[in-house]
């Protein structure tokens, strides 16, 4: 498993996969490069987004194995990666023990603290469970009523309160996670680091440039012809 690996760390992997890659002699624009090669990249190692991708293991498995020696224990893992892992799972409520009311995405694939923020800001107990929050409507109860304001709080209120009466507890099943982007519905770790380039633009580079064959300087001078990377003469000439 990872640990939260300090950014100099990785910035010194990436200077020496740079240094490997050109000589050391030229800048790189290293986002772009350290892209997958559908998505206009060389296909090389984005570091940190794998580092992230590595410690969503952490999170799957907290829930997986709560018998884990670590259970319980503060996990490497800051607000983006909960936030990554939130975005990529969801949540079927079975009896209710397993999953946290605040932060497990089991309304509709949302976390109750991103439904109503400010309620949970109020909240004295964020570490309900489901089955506990549920029962008598405790997670009412644990509001701090000094830190609402009706006006602008109630909205809020009133739609996770819809959401919490809908839930029917199963004594018979346990509470289930989903990863949303395995046909398995199990994380991994090769699409937990792909999830991170959603959003960035496919190009049919894997067919037009690295498949065919031909010597690599000549796939390498059509990459950057794609990326406007050529100093063609106009170019040269606007630079004096």
């Amino acid at each position: 498993m990872d640990i939260n690996v300090p950014k100099e760390v990785l910035q010194e992997i990436d200077k020496f996969g740079n240094e490997n890659l050109t000589g050391g002699k030229c800048k790189v624009n290293w986002p772009m490069v350290a892209r997958p090669l559908d998505l206009g990249g060389l296909g090389v190692l984005d570091t940190h987004r794998f580092a992230r991708a590595l410690r969503l293991r952490w999170l799957w498995q907290q829930w997986e194995d709560p018998s884990v020696p670590w259970a319980g224990i503060e996990t490497p893992c800051n607000d983006t990666d909960k936030l990554l892992f939130a975005a990529a799972t969801i949540i079927t409520i079975g009896d209710g023990t397993k999953a946290s009311f605040w932060h497990c995405t089991w309304v509709e694939g949302q976390r109750p603290k991103d439904i109503a923020p400010d309620i949970f800001a109020a909240s004295r107990d964020r570490k309900l469970s489901v089955r506990e929050a549920l029962t008598d409507n405790a997670w009412v109860s644990r509001i701090d009523l000094q830190a609402i304001q009706p006006a602008d709080h109630l909205k809020q209120f009133v739609e996770l309160w819809s959401f919490a009466q809908s839930v029917s507890l199963s004594q018979s099943t346990e509470d289930r996670i989903d990863w949303i982007f395995n046909a398995s519905g199990v994380y991994s770790a090769a699409s937990a680091y792909r999830i991170q380039f959603m959003g960035h633009t496919h190009f049919n580079l894997k067919d037009l440039i690295w498949k065919p064959w031909g010597p690599s300087k000549c796939k390498f001078f059509a990459w950057f012809i794609i990326h406007n990377r050529v100093w063609t003469s106009d170019r040269l000439a606007a630079r004096g």
